[in-house]
């Protein structure tokens, strides 16, 4: 059996799906084909069987019928078979169907009539019975005369017109049924594709809540079982909906008190140990001048004293900007990557740093600048540190229902899930998902990354913790 044909009566592809109503159909509609075909098979095996048995059950009527005319007179210069007509079977031969030959005894056909029906039934039928049955079915007896004289032959056949008309009725009776069961389907598929046309609803409330919109509603179709299934995935759509603005909200209370801990400590640092080394630094300085003129031994360990302390002076400024950005609060969100991209251009003068924005951002929640601006940090330190890229471009724009955000290097070949310090791609992530956004991060050709985030006009809205 052809594999279309097997994959009709296979059980639904789990992986790939099947449109019910098609498969109902077409598995119907086949059943009614193939029950069509062995019916029409077994009327015609049971037809071979019968024109064989019943042949030669004929046989010895004919014989006696033809022997009995062949001894009447037939006038006087008639003898032999000479005028027999197969009169005697004039009246049996139309409810026998055969067909009687008559040969004399030189094998010269001397008469051969048919009976049975006189109408024409159809050529595939008649050849199919035909061939089904084959020339060696047939009765073949001798004519006599004269005791124990011989004078000719009788060969009865089949009359295949008759057998294949009668035949053909049978069939004609099995493909009402089938057309009756073909319309039975149709009967069936009709309300079955009317109970089923919701589906194409759900399948797009489906696609809706795949891209992310949980505010999506299923229909409520007639079919009861749908009904069910539609109203219970509403309740669980709406359970998942408020569990994830909880969580969202607790990812944004995080970030904000992770935010106000890092100012914090930056405060901490700033005031404390930044007047500290400044003091130290002023002390460093005065015992210089001192040491120049009454003890000069002790300049070199006064000096490294200085060095140490502007060291350390240049990584506390580097950790503050670590913790919080030097001007993002006053300056805004573009200044704020502006002077980012400008201090790596400064250390890095063997990479090209590009910026590129779009609309207003320096009016945007504080939540969401501080994201915007930690992703574009974490995103640089990534490639540079892991790529030596060439080039990197930033580029963020802001319309009216959505912010998107992108950062693109082409640097070496990695992994897309590669983590850098500090936040690292899981801290990106959970930065985009707390405000409702969508993150992602893929692999460019020939070489390079791409970092992207967007945000929906409801995190450009949201009026978060703007001092975080």
């Amino acid at each position: 059996m052809p594999q279309q044909f097997i994959g009709l009566f296979s059980p639904p592809n789990r992986e790939n799906g099947v449109d019910l109503k098609r498969y109902l159909l077409l598995r119907v509609t086949l059943f009614a084909f193939m029950i069509g075909l062995l019916a029409a098979a077994l009327v015609l095996h049971q037809a071979r069987e019968h024109i064989r048995v019943h042949i030669g059950r004929t046989g010895g009527t004919v014989a006696r019928l033809i022997a009995g005319e062949a001894v009447q007179p037939r006038g006087t210069f008639r003898h032999g078979l000479e005028g027999l007509a197969l009169a005697s079977l004039e009246g049996i031969g139309p409810l026998l169907g055969i067909c009687v030959t008559v040969e004399d005894i030189y094998k010269q056909t001397i008469v051969q009539r048919c009976f049975g029906e006189a109408s024409s039934p159809p050529a595939l039928v008649r050849w199919t019975l035909g061939h089904l049955i084959g020339p060696e079915s047939h009765y073949r007896g001798a004519i006599g005369q004269y005791p124990g004289f011989k004078v000719g032959e009788f060969i009865v056949t089949p009359n295949l017109d008759s057998e294949a008309l009668a035949v053909w009725q049978q069939i004609r009776t099995v493909l009402g049924m089938t057309v009756g069961i073909l319309i039975l389907n149709l009967l069936i598929y009709l309300p079955v594709r009317r109970a089923l046309q919701p589906t194409e609803q759900i399948l797009a409330v489906l696609a809706r809540m795949e891209a992310g919109d949980l505010s999506a509603r299923m229909p409520r179709p007639s079919l009861i079982e749908l009904h069910r299934i539609a109203a219970g995935f509403d309740h669980l759509t709406g359970r998942l909906q408020k569990t994830m603005a909880e969580q969202r909200h607790l990812a944004q209370r995080l970030l904000a008190v992770r935010e106000e801990e890092r100012r914090c400590l930056a405060r901490e640092l700033h005031d404390e140990f930044g007047q500290c080394l400044t003091s130290i630094g002023a002390e460093a300085a005065f015992i210089t001048a001192r040491a120049r003129e009454r003890q000069p031994e002790l300049l070199p360990a006064v000096q490294s004293i200085a060095s140490v302390t502007a060291h350390m002076m240049e990584s506390l400024q580097g950790i503050l900007c670590q913790l919080r950005p030097v001007g993002l609060d006053e300056f805004g969100l573009r200044a704020g990557l502006e002077q980012l991209l400008g201090g790596w251009q400064r250390r890095l003068t063997g990479c090209s740093f590009e910026l590129f924005i779009e609309g207003e951002i320096d009016d945007l929640p504080g939540d969401l600048t501080v994201s915007l601006y930690r992703i574009v940090q974490e995103s640089l330190t990534n490639a540079l540190r892991h790529a030596a890229p060439r080039k990197v471009t930033v580029r963020l724009r802001r319309e009216a229902a959505r912010c998107l955000l992108s950062v693109e290097d082409d640097g070496e070949k990695r992994e897309p899930s590669t983590a850098g310090s500090g936040l690292g791609v899981l801290g990106m992530n959970e930065r985009v998902a707390a405000l409702g956004g969508r993150f992602a991060i893929e692999a460019l050709s020939p070489q390079g990354m791409r970092v992207q985030a967007e945000f929906s006009a409801e995190a450009m809205c949201t009026q978060g913790n703007n001092d975080a």
